[in-house]
């Protein structure tokens, strides 16, 4: 298949794929099975000579699908073989994965016809953006997603707070499944079937290096759903909690954020050199942790206003100490999602502890 047809289909199908990425939390709850951690309950007897693959961190079944069975699109013949996995978009590090060789061939995607209007691509034969063959996957999961942080600038954009509970009177956290009061409803606007997001006020954030002030820190701790309705509160219910909920927590309408899908950038190499792009800083992680490496989750101080946008890749690097010496590049991020004057990023890559207050340079 040529490149500017895959490319054509990836822009038909990716969509409806990213889409899907942020349309339900994680299973729960989540209970210790053998060594690790997993909504689900995995065999323990298999099939004499069966095929076994343990699921590591960053697993899909679409790439187990292209690794095994040679074509992505088989992934639904792994899922169909391991019905314990209920949602396939949620696979556990630990968690065993039956690959039956013997497969059924991929159903046939009919080859769109080119239109110049609707589908264009600058890529020819066999430079599809230098990676032929090569189809894109998740950066990160739903988690990341909807369970790290968000920077804001005016709070007044919270109208509603989480007020009351059910449970007041003995109880001061709460989690999914409990039943909490709001101080909204009809007269706001507010109605039965309403999402929205929790969020915790967590601490101003000043910029690493400059110190001026960039907003005020809100993890997100989980998501809601209003039962019902009255003049002028509302009863819900915690649909998902990332940590505990607890009173005075704030709400922000929900809506689906998705998981970018990427392909992999050519990984960064302490030998790259300053490419002219926008540079900017690691401004803030969760955690307050010293040392970051791979997988934690920052604040980039770059936003859509510099070129940045979910599924962009930078590489991350400090100064050298040493007068005339080459800049000292010590991993790269990626994005997740973007606002205006920042973005959040999944560490993707570190040889070496990073910090807030590196520097990154858009790839």
């Amino acid at each position: 298949m040529s490149a500017k047809i895959r490319f054509a289909i990836i822009a038909i199908f990716l969509p409806a794929v990213v889409a899907a990425q942020a349309v339900a939390p994680p299973p729960q709850p989540l209970h210790f099975v053998n060594d690790h951690w997993t909504p689900y309950d995995p065999p323990t007897e298999f099939p004499e000579g069966a095929m076994i693959h343990t699921i590591v961190k960053g697993d899909t079944l679409w790439d187990l699908a292209a690794h095994y069975l040679g074509d992505p699109f088989l992934w639904p013949q792994i899922w169909e073989r391991n019905p314990y996995i209920k949602d396939s978009h949620w696979i556990y590090p630990g968690d065993p994965v039956v690959i039956d060789l013997a497969v059924q061939e991929a159903p046939v995607v009919e080859e769109p016809v080119p239109v110049e209007e609707t589908v264009t691509s600058e890529y020819a034969e066999d430079d599809f953006g230098g990676y032929e063959g090569e189809m894109p996957h998740p950066l990160g999961s739903s988690a990341d997603v909807y369970c790290f942080a968000e920077l804001v600038q005016d709070e007044s954009v919270f109208p509603f707070i989480v007020a009351s509970s059910e449970r007041i009177q003995y109880q001061d956290q709460y989690s999914e499944g409990e039943i909490v009061y709001i101080n909204g409803g009809a007269e706001q606007g507010v109605q039965a079937g309403d999402r929205f997001f929790i969020l915790h006020h967590e601490r101003p954030l000043r910029h690493p290096v400059s110190g001026s002030h960039l907003g005020i820190v809100y993890s997100q701790v989980g998501q809601l759903k209003v039962l019902c309705a009255q003049e002028n509160t509302s009863i819900a219910e915690i649909t998902y909690a990332c940590d505990p909920v607890v009173i005075g927590d704030v709400l922000k309408p929900f809506s689906p954020v998705p998981v970018p899908l990427v392909i992999d950038p050519d990984p960064t190499d302490r030998c790259d050199e300053p490419n002219g792009k926008p540079t900017g800083y690691l401004t803030y992680n969760r955690d307050d942790q010293i040392d970051l490496g791979t997988y934690w989750l920052v604040f980039l101080d770059l936003g859509t206003a510099e070129g940045v946008y979910p599924g962009t890749f930078a590489t991350v690097f400090r100064d050298n100490p040493v007068k005339g010496m080459p800049r000292l590049v010590m991993g790269e991020v990626g994005v997740l999602t973007a606002e205006e004057d920042y973005s959040t990023a999944l560490i993707t890559r570190a040889w070496a502890p990073l910090a807030v207050g590196d520097r990154v340079e858009v790839k």
